[in-house]
């Protein structure tokens, strides 16, 4: 009896206990806003955050999903999340932020669609899930300037780069390292465009992967993105080479000018072969391999290319000789010919002291009279020259020996005096050109 008794009571309080609703659960309130709020430009960073709120506490970080949104790079930050503490309706609120960026890569509306957040709550963990309001962005296209294919905008850009070695001790064979760091304020490191290490000939080009980062701050917060490119140039013959300027444009997001950030060209020289060899023998190595390992190396070259240098200007010094006194003869002939004469003349052209021009014109005719030419003016006006060649040479001399009455003209008369000498040329070539034997069938 007893134990029927204890089953109907039994039964009486699960029915009253199932009847009963079941307790709510706690409170939390989900906040998503664009910081700083605006319309964005195609291209550039921004920050949505996500407020999480509840009159209680966390007991764990809430979990926030990994979003996708079609033409935009969006991915949750890092940054340590950030406390909050606000009043809401006279009751303490208290809970965390968290931080997506997003960088929209196409114009025209964009929203981040609606997501679900779960949490665990209070002393007793209670688990909760909240759905996210939308929030809708608009984009503005972003116009590229010509020669630019690659959208950067940054609150400011440092661009940086190292080479090693920095001594410029290089040979065949070794190899220079470039490495170059762009640093940009409030852009993702996914974000940050590659660095072109253009070929250069002689030299063999590896480039090595990328390290890509971004940057926080002290409290965790996004501060902006940095790449660093490397490159080694393996040197394949000597010479001299160039390694171009590296140059990245982008927009100012503040002033939304466009910029440049330049780091210059590395110019460097390899020589041949390697390094210098010790000149000591190393034990067990006899005088001939250090002879031919010196003679290898730079200096070893240079004192072979002086002394061959020396050998052939001993054994012909006869001939270097006779070619230097014929080259000092030439230059005399030269000096002496009447062609640099004429030119001495035609330089007189501006003169105002006539004794200074007539002495230059008589230079002249003593050197065209040794090539069968008239050996005064007068000649040449008579046989080459007209009536204005000679009033013109009248007046210089009228106005060097005579009272002075005549006008001369420097310019008539040199002008008068190449008239004379371009007839008397083509003489000269006329009858260079007569042939010495009369004609084999001369017409009757």
């Amino acid at each position: 009896m007893k134990t029927w008794w204890w089953c109907l009571l039994w039964l009486c309080a699960v029915a009253v206990h199932a009847d009963e609703p079941a307790p709510p659960a706690p409170p939390i309130q989900v906040r998503v806003h664009q910081e700083p709020p605006g319309t964005l430009m195609q291209g550039e960073t921004t920050r949505i955050v996500v407020d999480m709120l509840t009159p209680d506490f966390f007991t764990d970080a809430p979990v926030l999903p990994e979003l996708h949104v079609d033409g935009a790079y969006l991915s949750l930050s890092d940054e340590t999340p950030g406390h909050l503490v606000e009043t809401i309706a006279g009751q303490s609120w208290s809970g965390v932020s968290r931080t997506y960026l997003i960088t929209p890569l196409m114009s025209g509306p964009m929203e981040i669609p609606s997501f679900e957040i779960t949490a665990h709550l209070g002393a007793q963990r209670t688990p909760v899930a909240v759905q996210t309001q939308p929030l809708a962005l608009q984009v503005q296209p972003l116009v590229l300037p010509a020669g630019v294919t690659d959208a950067l905008i940054a609150g400011s850009l440092k661009i940086t780069q190292t080479v090693t070695p920095q001594d410029g001790s290089l040979h065949v064979g070794d190899t220079v390292t470039r490495r170059v760091e762009i640093a940009a304020e409030g852009t993702p490191a996914m974000m940050l465009p590659p660095t072109v290490f253009a070929p250069v000939g002689g030299l063999t080009l590896y480039a090595a992967s990328p390290i890509v980062r971004d940057a926080v701050d002290n409290h965790g917060g996004f501060v902006g993105g940095n790449r660093v490119d490397t490159a080694s140039y393996v040197v394949d013959r000597r010479g001299r080479y160039t390694l171009p300027p590296v140059t990245v444009r982008w927009m100012d997001s503040r002033t939304r000018e466009w910029r440049e950030s330049t780091v210059p060209a590395v110019h460097f020289h390899a020589w041949w072969g390697g390094t210098d060899k010790p000149r000591f023998a190393l034990p067990q190595r006899g005088f001939m391999p250090r002879l031919i390992e010196w003679l290898s190396s730079d200096a070893g070259l240079g004192v072979l290319v002086l002394a061959g240098l020396a050998w052939l200007s001993w054994r012909f010094r006869d001939s270097w000789q006779r070619l230097w006194q014929q080259g000092k003869a030439w230059r005399y002939r030269h000096r002496q010919s009447e062609a640099v004469a004429f030119r001495a003349v035609a330089r007189q052209r501006r003169a105002t002291s006539a004794a200074i021009l007539a002495e230059a014109v008589d230079a002249w005719v003593r050197r065209a009279a040794d090539h069968g030419a008239p050996a005064s003016v007068a000649g040449w006006a008579v046989h080459y020259g007209d009536a204005s060649l000679q009033a013109h040479w009248n007046a210089l001399q009228d106005a060097l020996y005579g009272q002075g009455a005549s006008t001369w003209s420097a310019p008539a008369l040199v002008d008068a005096l190449a008239s004379a000498r371009r007839r008397w040329k083509r003489g000269s070539r006329r009858w260079q050109r007569r042939p010495a034997l009369p004609p084999l069938n001369p017409a009757p």
